[in-house]
C-alpha cells in the first residue's frame, strides 16, 4: 500500500493509462519553480516519463504473463482432468497460487521503481541545494566514466589525464574522485 501511494503521489502510477502526468508536473512544480532551474527540471520530467513508461511497460507485460501461464495451467487441469477428477476448488487454488506468486513479482517491480524515483529526486531536486565540487558537465563525464566501468570503476593513470583534461580539473582531483571511499563519484 505504501508503494502504491509513493508511486500515485510521484505521479508513476494512477488512474489513468499512463500515470499521474499531471501529478509528476505538480511534484516537480512544487519542489521550486526558479527559472534557473527549468532545465533540471525538464530532465527530472524526462527521466520520470522514462521511468512511468518502463514501470507500465513492465507491469503489462507481468499481467500478460500471468494471464497466459493462468490459462496454460487451466488448459493442463482439463487435460488432466480426463484421467482424473479434479475439483473447482482445487482449481482455484492453483490459480490463486498463481496470482500470488506474480504478485510477489508485481511487488518487487513496484520496489524497483520506488528506489529509481527516489534516486533521481535525489539527484536532481535535491542536488540544488547541495555545494557542487565541479562543473556539472564535469561530474557528468566523472559519472558516465563510473558508470560504464562499473566492473573495475577504478581509472588508469593515463585514463585519469584524460579524464582531467576533459573536465578541465586537476589528475588528483580526478584520483580523489576514485578512491574506494568515495566512488560514487563526486557526488
Amino acid at each position: 500500500m505504501r508503494l502504491d501511494n509513493m508511486l500515485l503521489a510521484e505521479g508513476v502510477s494512477g488512474p489513468e493509462k499512463g500515470g499521474g502526468s499531471a501529478a509528476a508536473a505538480a511534484a516537480a512544480a512544487a519542489s521550486g519553480g526558479a527559472t534557473d532551474n527549468s532545465i533540471e527540471h525538464s530532465d527530472y520530467r524526462a527521466k520520470l516519463t522514462q521511468i512511468r513508461q518502463i514501470y507500465h511497460t513492465e507491469l503489462e507485460k507481468y499481467e500478460q504473463a500471468c494471464n497466459e501461464f493462468t490459462t496454460h495451467v487451466m488448459n493442463l487441469l482439463r487435460e488432466q482432468s480426463r484421467t482424473r477428477p479434479i475439483s473447482p476448488k482445487e482449481i482455484e487454488r492453483m490459480v490463486s497460487i498463481i496470482h500470488r506468486k506474480f504478485s510477489s513479482i508485481q511487488m518487487q517491480l513496484k520496489q524497483s521503481t520506488c528506489e529509481a524515483v527516489m534516486i533521481l529526486r535525489s539527484r536532481f531536486l535535491d542536488a540544488r541545494r547541495k555545494r557542487r565540487n565541479f562543473s556539472k558537465q564535469a561530474t557528468e563525464i566523472l559519472n558516465e566514466y563510473f558508470y560504464s566501468h562499473l566492473s573495475n570503476p577504478y581509472p588508469s593513470e593515463e585514463a585519469k589525464e584524460e579524464l582531467a583534461k576533459k573536465c578541465s580539473i586537476t589528475v588528483s582531483q580526478v584520483s580523489f574522485c576514485f578512491l574506494p571511499s568515495s566512488c560514487r563519484v563526486c557526488r
